[in-house]
């Protein structure tokens, strides 16, 4: 069986993401496996809605097996974001498929090999001074090292190839062109696939049956029942908390908190005790991406450490499967170097284990903060996979 994975937020799942389905169904998917954000995503925000909803959009819409990528690693920098990925659907899946805009693997192949050298990685740190942001650098050096500019996609198949290389992974790549609003957009422009950024404008401002032609159907009927139900978050809920904890914070503890460093930690600490509105514009500068600092943010609420990204997850949580994952999961789990986990009774007894579920629970209970009904700390510990 030719198993296609794909690592992913699906926040929400919409049109674009169905075409990403497609075509790997096209390249040769015969299965696909999905490791997908749990209750936070890449830019630092919480999700649109949990992940078991965000799963069940991804099942009934083709996928076949539903793997979680866990905190902190799926609300984390391009890099440790991607190797966690790769780490854990490389014991699941033959290649990993992704959409990117320039769709040519030996481009990015090449432009893996060159970020991989310990010399790309000296002359990266030595740029990030003055005032450019370190995305920015990246991107410049990037561009000075291979002669083409690269956008966000593109840098993101990059980590992933890299990331194989790295941890030794042997695994096929496969790539199709994306398609639709620009990955960062957040107004709607023409085409039914906008970006993920402009349909989650559209759900905080209400606007829900816009977002109808910008989703599967199957997956609209999950996020409508999800709004229906109070299951819906929204960051400005948790903007209070945020503010208070760095009021009640000392920059000098925050040392080893992701994402932050001395100056920054300083001047959160600050701007928090002095700024009436959102915290996230008083802080802004061309040095640190909303991103960055939206990462930062959520690292310190959550407690999280640099040395924990520094590692991989110990294990991962099943979201869903239909018949042909679990089938799958069935033949795969018994080699895999990650447990794999339907309930939280079943998390190894290890200090690694209990330190990353730890961090899970942190954020869940932020998260179930954040929902427009909002739920206990312990409601995602409750919840189960969903099997079709």
């Amino acid at each position: 069986m030719s198993v296609y994975g794909i690592i992913s937020e699906f926040n929400p799942f919409h049109n674009g993401h169905r075409y990403l389905f497609d075509a790997a169904r096209r390249d040769g998917a015969q299965a696909i496996v999905c490791v997908m954000s749990g209750n936070a995503v890449q830019r630092g925000e919480l999700s649109v809605t949990d992940k078991y909803r965000r799963a069940q959009m991804a099942l009934l819409c083709g996928a076949d097996l539903v793997l979680e990528l866990p905190y902190p690693w799926c609300a984390s920098g391009a890099e440790s974001f991607a190797r966690a990925g790769v780490h854990i659907v490389s014991e699941f899946a033959d290649t990993l498929f992704f959409g990117s805009e320039c769709a040519d693997i030996a481009e990015l192949r090449a432009a893996a090999q060159i970020c991989a050298k310990d010399s790309f990685a000296e002359e990266y740190k030595e740029k990030l001074v003055g005032n450019s942001g370190s995305a920015q650098t990246y991107f410049d050096l990037l561009r000075q090292k291979t002669g083409r500019e690269y956008l966000s996609n593109d840098i993101l198949g990059i980590e992933y190839i890299k990331a194989a290389m790295q941890l030794g992974k042997d695994m096929a790549f496969s790539t199709v062109k994306r398609e639709g609003g620009a990955y960062l957009a957040d107004e709607v422009c023409g085409g039914d696939i906008q970006s993920a950024t402009a349909i989650r404008k559209l759900i905080q401002g209400g606007k829900i049956e816009e977002v109808s032609r910008f989703m599967p159907e199957q997956s609209f009927s999950v996020l409508k029942q999800a709004v229906s139900d109070g299951a819906v978050s929204d960051q400005g809920r948790i903007e209070n908390a945020i503010k208070l904890f760095f009021r009640l914070s000392n920059p000098e503890d925050l040392a080893e908190i992701a994402e932050l460093d001395a100056g920054l930690a300083a001047r959160i600490c600050n701007e928090a005790r002095e700024c009436p509105g959102e915290l996230i514009e008083a802080l802004k500068t061309k040095r640190y991406t909303d991103a960055r600092l939206r990462r930062a943010l959520l690292s310190a609420l959550c407690g999280v450490k640099k040395s924990d990204l520094a590692r991989m997850p110990e294990y991962v949580n099943l979201l869903g499967a239909n018949c042909v994952g679990r089938e799958l999961l069935s033949k795969r789990r018994k080699d895999t170097g990650i447990a794999v986990l339907a309930k939280a009774a079943d998390i190894p007894s290890t200090e690694l284990s209990a330190r990353q579920a730890e961090l899970s629970e942190r954020l869940d209970s932020i998260f179930t903060l954040s929902l427009g009904t909002p739920g206990s700390a312990s409601e995602m510990i409750k919840k189960g996979p969903i099997i079709i």
